[in-house]
């Protein structure tokens, strides 16, 4: 009897020290399970371990890996304590099958496999709580031409969390439209939630494409038979849609495809009143449905003889209208006559090709003849002349004139001797007492106001030298320096979204300017230095 104890404490120790070892467990939800319709594989430890002792790498094989759920809980019974860690892990099989769900590797431990059938999804959709639906506008398209790809997700119980992907493909740009769209709808008799969703598909080359699709996972809540609410893991996953690229119809025409485009022009005021020196400001904007504003060509504005231009805003932007990717590109400069007479705007062509119509057509700016007005002169002085007088008896008038004409003959040489002596280039700062609108102009300058500074430079060049632009003024002062910076001040002047405006270049460029003397009334200073 003594002999048999030991054996007898043995059998009974055995089982309980086989209890207190860790063990893992693998189990799925359901078997067999519909293609494309979730399954939940269940890995069990009765131990506390960390979420990343579970090694779920070999799932992603033979399966879409969806959200995967780690919880944990302890147990006290009789002064026994027990602990659980439980992985919950989404599995999606696409294709009908026998698939072997392989060994998982769980802090050192290992899982057995698994046979699960995948059967092929069946006509009724009575029994399906999830349904994940994929449409293409077209299965056919040219390079840059936008395809609409339309996701539609279906939830016949209540959703508590969800996550739908994106759509993807190889060698193409895909880009949401807009914003998701609830709605409700009936299927078979069912009700459904629905969730909709659609993006914009850009192949970028001739060739077949498959467009991978959606997958969908998240928890719903179902009701047991008790009336209690729990919550169940569900997911999903779309069909693949394939997409064929035709090649380009005639490669040696410029490639825009759209389904619309159009071309327009603007300006700041009317240019039929247009005067020499006046800015107005041009602008053309280009817009096209169903592209992207990368694929748009860039826009030019040419220029003739006679404008001088100063470059204003340029921009390139996507938005949505009606479903579709519209791409608009604007472009503005100021423009200033430099001339009177006419002028002509060359055409502006944007050759495109119509994706619904299948042809190419070309949207045009036709030329433009504008008659540009000159400035009015500025009224010359008027001598008013007194009437002879009747003859007298001249006296000692003669004398006195001839004594003032020699005082003024003999003041005129002084003033030329005094002058040849002093150096030729002539600072424009002496001018400030000579020039009110120079007192204007100094303030604006320091104040960095580029258009009050514009006014009152131009007041000035026509009080003192009869100019009407300061185009004008560049050309008749000829001096580098302040050609750049009135160029600067006009563009900062005429710029729809300027920058702060520095005027140190343009006064020191007035100040090393040589400024040649004011011509005499009448001269004609601005016919003979007229660009």
């Amino acid at each position: 009897m003594v002999r048999r104890l030991p054996l007898l404490l043995a059998a009974w120790l055995l089982p309980l020290l086989a209890w207190g070892a860790t063990q893992v467990e693998a189990t799925l939800s359901r078997n067999p399970v519909p293609a494309g319709e979730a399954v939940t594989l269940e890995v069990v430890v009765n131990d506390d371990l960390p979420a990343n002792a579970l090694d779920s790498s070999a799932l992603g094989k033979d399966f879409i890996v969806g959200n995967t759920s780690v919880s944990r809980s302890t147990q006290i019974t009789n002064l026994n304590v027990s602990r659980v860690t439980r992985w919950q892990i989404n599995l999606i099989a696409t294709n009908p099958g026998n698939y072997t769900i392989p060994p998982l590797k769980v802090d050192g431990l290992m899982t057995a496999p698994i046979k699960l059938q995948v059967v092929k999804a069946g006509s009724s959709i009575d029994a399906q709580d999830v349904l994940l639906e994929t449409e293409l506008s077209d299965n056919q398209a040219y390079p840059g031409e936008q395809i609409t790809y339309s996701v539609k997700l279906l939830v016949a119980s209540d959703l508590k969390s969800g996550q739908l992907s994106d759509p993807s493909v190889d060698n193409a740009d895909i880009k949401r439209l807009g914003e998701d769209k609830e709605g409700n709808e009936t299927r078979q008799g069912r009700r459904y939630h629905t969730y909709s969703r659609q993006y914009a598909v850009f192949p970028k080359e001739v060739g077949n494409y498959v467009i991978s699709p959606p997958v969908f996972n998240g928890e719903t809540f179902t009701q047991d038979r008790r009336g209690f609410y729990q919550t169940k893991e569900v997911g999903k996953v779309g069909q693949p849609q394939s997409l064929i690229v035709k090649a380009i119809p005639d490669n040696s025409k410029p490639w825009l495809p759209a389904r619309d485009l159009s071309l327009e022009e603007r300006w700041s005021a009317d240019p039929k009143d247009w005067k020499v020196g006046q800015p107005l400001t041009r602008t053309l904007v280009l817009t096209a449905t169903g592209t992207q504003a990368s694929n748009l060509p860039p826009l030019t504005l040419p220029v003739p003889d006679g404008l001088k231009e100063y470059p204003d805003q340029k921009d390139r932007k996507d938005f949505i209208k009606d479903g579709w990717l519209t791409a608009q590109q604007t472009v503005a400069e100021a423009l200033v006559p430099t001339r009177a007479g006419k002028l002509e705007l060359p055409e502006v062509d944007i050759t495109w090709f119509d994706t619904l119509a299948g042809k190419y057509r070309v949207a045009t700016l036709p030329a433009r003849t504008l008659t540009i007005g000159a400035v009015a002169p500025q009224p010359s002085e008027v001598v008013q002349q007194q009437a002879p007088p009747s003859e007298t008896h001249a006296g000692f008038w003669p004398y006195l004139a001839v004594l003032a004409l020699l005082a003024w003959m003999l003041t005129l040489v002084l003033w030329y001797r005094q002058r040849q002596g002093r150096p030729g280039k002539k600072g424009a700062a002496s001018e400030a007492s000579e020039a009110p609108g120079w007192l204007r102009l100094r303030q604006a300058v320091h104040g960095k106001d580029a258009n009050l500074a514009g006014q009152a430079l131009l007041a000035w060049a026509r009080e003192k030298y009869q100019v009407h632009s300061l185009e004008e003024l560049a050309g008749l002062l000829r001096h580098p320096p302040l050609t750049d910076a009135i160029t600067a001040l006009q563009q900062q002047r005429f710029a729809t979204k300027g920058t702060a405006w520095d005027g140190h270049a343009l006064w020191q460029a007035l100040s090393d300017a040589k400024l040649p003397e004011p011509p005499p009334p009448g001269s004609g200073l601005y016919a003979r230095f007229q660009l």
